[in-house]
């Protein structure tokens, strides 16, 4: 007896579903990268990669051999960065420091070092804690032309940091439209309300 099974009704001919070709001829090619991907385009500290290739073989074999392998170029880390008026990108993943801007009277002329790591004890200012975690984060010095109140982000993720984009607005959106999020967010909430309504009837 034969194994191979025929989904195929007598008669019936293989007819494979086809796209919309209407509509997939205004698509475009995408790198899956894309400039999210190539760390050099999207930040400007760090420098273009090189294909490193290995050296001709060795005539002998010594005790004292490491290893073949070029060496490769290291590239200190800067002391701050500079502002790149909307075209921030984090190089590193940094931590919220809040949902909402913070609204801080700036003066004129004055250099400032605003955290882009999250994990500074003096919001939004930077205190050093970036050089003691494993980060490419590194603080972004600024001043302003004008004193006045001026709204510096808190999320961290804002593409005109120090400044507030409103960014943090689709934050929460778009957590929630992700699976870790969307249980995240109501596995904690439903969490807290089972607690808090059995402690609220238990005394009751």
């Amino acid at each position: 007896m034969s194994e191979k099974i025929d989904y195929l009704l007598p008669g019936e001919k293989y007819e494979p579903k086809q796209p919309d070709w209407e509509k997939i001829k205004y698509y475009q090619d995408i790198s899956p990268t894309g400039c999210e991907g190539k760390a050099h385009e999207r930040d400007v500290l760090t420098p273009e990669p090189v294909i490193l290739s290995p050296p001709p073989p060795r005539q002998s074999i010594t005790m004292d051999d490491t290893t073949d392998f070029p060496e490769q170029r290291i590239i200190p880390l800067a002391e701050d960065r500079p502002y790149e008026e909307g075209k921030y990108r984090p190089p590193s993943m940094p931590v919220f420091a809040g949902y909402f801007p913070t609204n801080e009277y700036l003066y004129r002329g004055k250099i400032y070092n605003w955290c882009s790591c999250g994990h500074a004890q003096q919001h939004p200012w930077c205190d050093g804690q970036c050089k003691w975690i494993v980060t490419r984060l590194r603080p972004i010095k600024f001043n302003v032309s004008e004193s006045g109140y001026y709204k510096l982000c808190n999320c961290k993720l804002s593409a005109n940091a120090p400044f507030c984009s409103g960014t943090h607005k689709s934050l929460l959106k778009a957590t929630h439209r992700h699976h870790r999020g969307f249980w995240g967010i109501w596995g904690v909430s439903s969490f807290v309300c089972t607690f808090g309504y059995w402690f609220y009837t238990f005394y009751k």
